[in-house]
């Protein structure tokens, strides 16, 4: 086996190591996203992007007032 695909192999592992800790913190399945991330990693990847993408919360409308939870930003103290 030639280094560069020995290299290449290392990659796609640890790609999927880290798909499946993405995973894991987000509440999917692991080992799902463990074999996916490792046998498909380019595919994965943009999954991860575009999923990842959908996750975001949504930003918050602030009132005239500002942040209620921090005193400094609020525009109704002296």
């Amino acid at each position: 086996m030639s280094s560069s695909a020995a290299s290449a192999g290392y990659v796609t592992f640890l790609f999927g190591v880290f798909c499946a800790y993405w995973a894991q913190t987000t509440s999917r399945n692991p080992w799902l996203w463990f074999f996916f991330g490792w046998i498909l990693a380019p595919v994965a990847g943009l999954v991860l992007l575009w999923k990842n993408a959908n996750d975001r919360p949504m930003p918050r409308n602030l009132d005239e007032r500002g942040r209620d939870d921090l005193l400094a930003v609020r525009k109704d103290v002296p």
